[in-house]
């Protein structure tokens, strides 16, 4: 297949996971990947290390961007020194920042299926772009394409705000995207589509999950002094976890929790707003890691935190993760988020909605008491049942059986491309 996705090593983050382990994993199941992503080289998350994860002899190909999010953040600075509206910048790029990328990635997009002749697309959102090259493409060349769908769009309560007058251009680009991709691949049931019913056989969920290399078993923590809260992943906008700080605030204020015998850790890239009084409380910032890095801050936690606001229904890919590490979770979410119905399913911890602060607080006390005692902990029956549900290798497996049902569907009444020639520097590589 000829895989178009923006994110991919050595850009970081948890947009990166879902791509890279069905590459790493996708050839156990029966198709190889040639990725297509970009060559941009400025990114503020980036982590090199996950490239250890693509095979050798894997084709990556990097398309060249045009700049545009370094225009659309520098006209931010701008416009507040200014103290214009920052809205502004929504008129930067449509139909997101990265749109610079969608000519070179076309170009190298139909150069690669003239060279390798692939039997499939498969482009995954986030960015938006990534599917308006597949569009092309596909519309181009006839290749079935499978449409990859990590957020939702112009439904997506939590997306990027689109200036008013590109609105119904969005909507017009998902609508197009929906017609002509021929499955619609979704990473939880809080997606939603454009002109998709839940019943549309073109619709599959296959969610996030964990690759077993990168969680090694667990072992036993014996009991610091204070009683580590770790956070990983970022924390921004609306999922900023101010009512975890709140409850926090409110034992120690109430002296149920020694304020010497607590420690929140924060483990990523960190934007509060200062209203959250967060540095009231013993905090710890480590700002963003690698993924190995991640991983062990998990294993060294007391217990983790999982947030997200109500209006999210969509879990972190982080909870999967989470669900492995032998700790237990402080999930803070609303209640029809998968996390929260997985961690309560799974007994894997303390579960309470952000709009209750007596929840949370209760919910708090009884780990730090459970600490406290020696008594904290989840069973080994949590990690075996993730494990067993939502490993990255039976996941892309998953995908190649839906990759493998686009295949057979290939319209064959259009004329391909003509096979370039090739040349010797042409030869697949692992970049």
């Amino acid at each position: 297949m000829l895989m178009l996705a923006y994110y991919f090593p050595p850009l970081g983050g948890g947009g990166v996971q879902r791509t890279l382990k069905h590459v790493k994993y996708l050839p156990d199941a029966g198709f190889d990947a040639i990725v297509l992503t970009t060559r941009f080289g400025w990114s503020p998350v980036r982590d090199p290390t996950l490239g250890e994860d693509v095979r050798p002899g894997t084709l990556v190909i990097r398309a060249p961007e045009l700049p545009l999010r370094l225009v659309k953040w520098g006209l931010g600075g701008v416009l507040r020194r200014a103290r214009l509206p920052g809205h502004l910048t929504s008129y930067v790029g449509w139909p997101d920042e990265m749109v610079g990328w969608v000519p070179g990635a076309t170009w190298h997009a139909l150069r690669a299926v003239r060279r390798h002749r692939p039997d499939v697309l498969y482009s995954t959102l986030s960015p938006a772009s990534a599917h308006l090259v597949a569009l092309a493409v596909s519309r181009l060349t006839g290749i079935p394409w499978v449409a990859d769908f990590r957020d939702g769009w112009t439904r997506n309560p939590q997306g990027e705000r689109v200036a008013r007058p590109f609105a119904g251009l969005s909507a017009r680009l998902e609508r197009a995207v929906v017609r002509r991709a021929r499955y619609l691949v979704i990473v939880d049931e809080s997606v939603e589509l454009l002109e998709v019913e839940p019943g549309d056989p073109r619709l599959v969920l296959i969610r996030n999950g964990v690759d077993p290399d990168d969680v090694p078993p667990v072992s036993p923590r014996a009991r610091g002094e204070r009683f580590r809260i770790s956070y990983v992943g970022a924390l921004y906008g609306e999922r900023n976890a101010a009512p975890v700080f709140a409850a926090l605030r409110a034992l120690v204020d109430r002296g149920v929790i020694d304020p010497e015998h607590l420690e929140l850790r924060i483990v990523g890239s960190a934007s509060v707003a200062a209203d959250a009084n967060v540095d009231a409380l013993p905090v710890t910032w480590t700002g963003y890691v690698d993924h190995a890095a991640a991983i062990a801050e998990m294993a060294a936690a007391d217990v983790l935190l999982f947030y997200a606001p109500s209006v999210n229904r969509g879990p972190s890919g982080k909870i999967y993760e989470y669900l492995v590490s032998g700790r237990p979770i402080l999930c803070v979410a609303g209640g029809d988020n998968f996390a929260f119905q997985l961690v309560q399913e799974l007994g894997a911890g303390q579960c309470a909605e952000p709009e209750d602060p007596a929840s949370i607080e209760d919910a708090i006390e009884r780990m730090y008491l459970s600490w406290r005692d020696g008594t904290l902990g989840v069973g080994p029956e949590v990690r075996e049942e993730t494990l067993r549900r939502f490993s990255r290798p039976a996941l892309a497996g998953a995908l190649a059986a839906v990759l493998g049902a686009a295949a057979s569907e290939r319209d064959t009444t259009r004329r391909p491309l003509r096979p370039a020639r090739r040349r010797s520097r042409d030869r697949p590589r692992a970049r």
